[in-house]
């Protein structure tokens, strides 16, 4: 720690030392704990938005971008897609999503169908997910990517 030396009228304080910063490479294909990624960033759709769209209720979730060389990307995902279903069971928001692939985590079947929205007309999908990782670590953003 550095110690700043008082001056009249003012007062001295330690600066704690900042521990080194791991390193942030990532295979693209990961989350935290091994959870399966398929290389999407995406949003919630909903009300006009979603409608415009075609999403029944109104709901889904908009790819925005697919990353090159994902899992995604490889099943041809597209932008501007928007997911509807993941094994034939309804998905609404990017959260479930989250929630259906961490449930994969251990399944030897990596394989997963995804119900798409493409120009309003619906196209399945077969994506193959990444094996879990021993252990991955990832930048934090506010940013959506499944």
């Amino acid at each position: 720690m550095k110690m700043v030396a008082p001056t009249p009228g003012t007062f001295a304080f330690r600066m704690p030392e900042i521990p080194e910063i791991p390193s942030m490479e990532w295979n693209g294909s990961m989350l935290p704990g091994g959870q399966p990624r398929m290389g999407i960033d995406a949003e919630d759709l909903s009300g006009q938005l979603g409608a415009f769209f075609g999403a029944p209720d109104g709901e889904g979730i908009l790819v925005r971008d697919v990353n090159s060389g994902s899992p995604a990307e490889k099943a041809g995902v597209k932008a501007g897609d928007v997911i509807i279903s993941l094994n034939g069971e309804r998905i609404r928001s990017a959260g479930e999503l989250r929630e259906k692939l961490a449930a994969k985590r251990e399944d030897k079947d990596r394989t997963v169908k995804l119900g798409v929205l493409r120009n309003k007309s619906e196209v399945s999908l077969t994506v193959e997910l990444p094996a879990p990782a021993a252990h991955t670590k990832r930048l934090v953003s506010r940013r959506t990517s499944i």
